[in-house]
């Protein structure tokens, strides 16, 4: 059974992906999600500018309000930020990491790695880490990537890279250890709710939003007060910060804040209490992981 510090009831932390979309964001060929349906195939102008300009609002004003509203209610949260975004906004990356928030990557830019060869795949990881290096003087904490699609070659080289903590696991509400000979790897869930939640053209609005994110605190606490603690995850796009949402955000961190028992907290110090309690969470062998992946 896990154990959290002070005997919390829950680890909860916030998300921050930061990211830099390609060439391609708002036409036929892009991979990337959109508020609206996708250009038609056989458009005369074959981008859709609102996905272009939308994405652009993150820097524009969504970030200053995520980290006036982090200042406001004196939490840290947990950056994960393209290599790429990091170079081109240095002095709001620089902002983020002074003001103490713990600051992971993604890859260089937002690209699934499933379409990347391993080559690829290692040049965009090695060119994040040295952006991070030259624009923070330090190399990220940990990774997600983007999409939530590792490939087999992922693991192997976030290791060798140097990462403590990675965040793609959706298979539980805990975290376990990926033991490779002496190193090891923090791995936990990233989060069931975020604010993409609001952004489709499904309807759900961010009230919507908000229910889900209490519901699924209110559940997780509960079984941690009965003496089986969790940790929860809740995500934020900078480039989805417009107020309508904010607002919603700001609700569900007076509900969270209210309750004592509830750690509040970041990806990393949530890996140096793992990795300073290893016997309370389970651990997996890199062979074992690398078994879930299927040969091709």
């Amino acid at each position: 059974m896990i154990k959290w510090p002070d005997g919390k009831s829950l680890a909860f932390g916030l998300m921050i992906p930061w990211e830099v979309w390609p060439a391609d964001i708002g036409t036929p060929k892009s991979n990337q999600r959109s508020s609206q349906h996708a250009v038609p195939s056989d458009a005369r102008y074959p981008r859709d500018m609102w996905a272009v300009w939308d994405h652009e609002y993150a820097e524009a004003q969504g970030l200053r309000r995520l980290l006036t509203m982090f200042d406001d209610f004196n939490i840290k949260s947990t950056f994960v930020a393209n290599g790429k975004r990091v170079e081109m906004n240095p002095d709001l990356a620089r902002e983020a990491a002074a003001a103490g928030h713990d600051m992971g990557s993604e890859n260089y830019e937002h690209v699934y790695p499933i379409m990347m060869t391993l080559e690829e795949e290692r040049a965009s990881l090695e060119g994040c880490v040295a952006a991070f290096k030259s624009v923070l003087g330090a190399a990220p904490t940990g990774y997600i990537s983007p999409g939530h699609r590792p490939t087999p070659n992922t693991f192997p080289l976030i290791f060798e890279l140097g990462y403590n903590w990675m965040s793609d696991f959706q298979g539980d509400d805990v975290p376990f250890r990926v033991q490779d000979g002496d190193r090891d790897l923090v791995c936990m869930p990233y989060a069931h709710v975020s604010d993409y939640q609001t952004y489709a053209t499904d309807g759900r609005t961010p009230r919507d939003m908000l229910e889900m994110a209490i519901d699924e605190f209110d559940v997780l606490r509960k079984e941690g007060l009965r003496g089986s603690p969790k940790m929860m995850g809740f995500a934020i796009h900078p480039f989805l910060c417009h107020g309508f949402r904010t607002r919603a955000i700001e609700r569900l961190l007076e509900h969270v804040l209210a309750c004592p028992d509830v750690w509040v907290t970041t990806r990393s110090e949530i890996t140096d209490w793992v990795r300073k309690n290893p016997k309370e969470f389970a651990t997996v062998s890199m062979e074992s992981v690398l078994s879930m992946f299927p040969v091709t």
